[in-house]
């Protein structure tokens, strides 16, 4: 049995350090472990949502975050604990007794936590040296998670102030294209500016920390799959409107941040297309000056409802003046 406890547990340390490691200082996403967990939290709220309504999103990123978080740390003292039972006389107390099962899982605790007690101590030169690693390890382990989730925090705070801003241009994709052709060119021109930046910023925090998009809000106006799907639409108008020569070369690099960070939805959060399309396939759009069927705006359409379903909302929400 020694040696599959030594094997398991080696298994399990590797799973979860490398998961650990890829999804906190890569910044090229999450790793398989910490983006499954992912998935099965927001499950979770979702049932939550349906038992006490929408306040439950309040806490879907902490949850998901929390989650994955106890999913490292459980796998690496279960790992780390099967290792020190792959030699049961390796860990001895004060007195030289041999620890048992409970006492070894202890000592793996307080060899994680850095706190050192010194009631149990290794007896063998290859523990001796894996207890001072994971005491090391435990270190980095915490600081790095803490530092993690401060980066998580900052790219929400970009996320919810794109949102703000797309919402204070107006409730209604129609008076947001309205509303740009008639204020100030100047003023226009930077809020187009300003939107393009915010957006390139949240593409890159999402693909980076691809658990901000677990974030949800409680209230229709803060969504934002309601409002990053407003905008696309009211780029769409702008764009084909008798005006669009008055900022079409802005509107198109806006439209091109846009597109971006729908490809990395599309490529990384598609569970809900096959309802996306659905709902997508079934509103009826408001006329507008060009033909809307185009395979693009059927795909943005596509992309941009999967976001609202996964807020539990649809595309009246998105025309309707709230």
């Amino acid at each position: 049995m020694s040696g599959i406890y030594l094997l398991i547990g080696i298994l399990l340390l590797l799973i979860a350090i490398h998961d650990f490691f890829f999804t906190t200082l890569s910044g090229s996403g999450a790793g398989i472990l910490s983006r499954n967990i992912s998935v099965i939290a927001d499950k979770i709220i979702k049932i939550g949502v349906k038992v006490f309504g929408r306040s439950a999103y309040n806490y879907n990123g902490l949850f998901v975050n929390l989650l994955i978080l106890f999913s490292w740390l459980l796998l690496i003292w279960i790992g780390l604990f099967l290792v020190y039972t792959s030699n049961p006389e390796a860990i001895t107390n004060s007195s030289g007794r041999i620890a048992n099962h409970w006492e070894r899982l202890y000592f793996t605790s307080y060899t994680l936590s850095t706190l050192g007690m010194g009631n149990f101590n290794p007896t063998t030169p290859v523990f001796e040296l894996l207890t001072g690693s994971f005491s090391f390890f435990g270190f980095i382990f915490f600081t790095s998670a803490m530092t993690y989730f401060l980066s998580v925090a900052s790219a929400l705070v970009n996320k919810r102030s794109l949102s703000k801003s797309i919402y204070g241009l107006g409730k209604r994709p129609q008076e947001i294209a309205k509303n740009i052709l008639s204020f100030n060119a100047s003023f226009s021109y930077q809020q187009i500016l300003d939107l393009q930046k915010m957006i390139d910023r949240h593409s890159v925090n999402h693909h980076a920390y691809p658990v901000v998009h677990f974030y949800r809000q409680e209230k229709k106006k803060d969504s934002f799959g309601i409002n990053i799907a407003r905008l696309d639409e009211a780029v769409t108008i702008l764009l084909n409107s008798h005006e669009r020569n008055k900022f079409h070369e802005e509107l198109l690099l806006l439209r091109t941040s846009l597109s971006g960070f729908f490809e990395d939805m599309e490529g990384n959060f598609s569970p809900n297309q096959s309802t996306a399309k659905d709902i997508t396939d079934s509103f009826n759009f408001p006329q507008l000056d060009f033909e809307k069927n185009t395979k693009d705006l059927q795909k943005r359409r596509r992309i941009t409802g999967g976001l609202l379903v996964s807020e539990n909302f649809n595309w009246k929400d998105v025309y309707s003046n709230s």
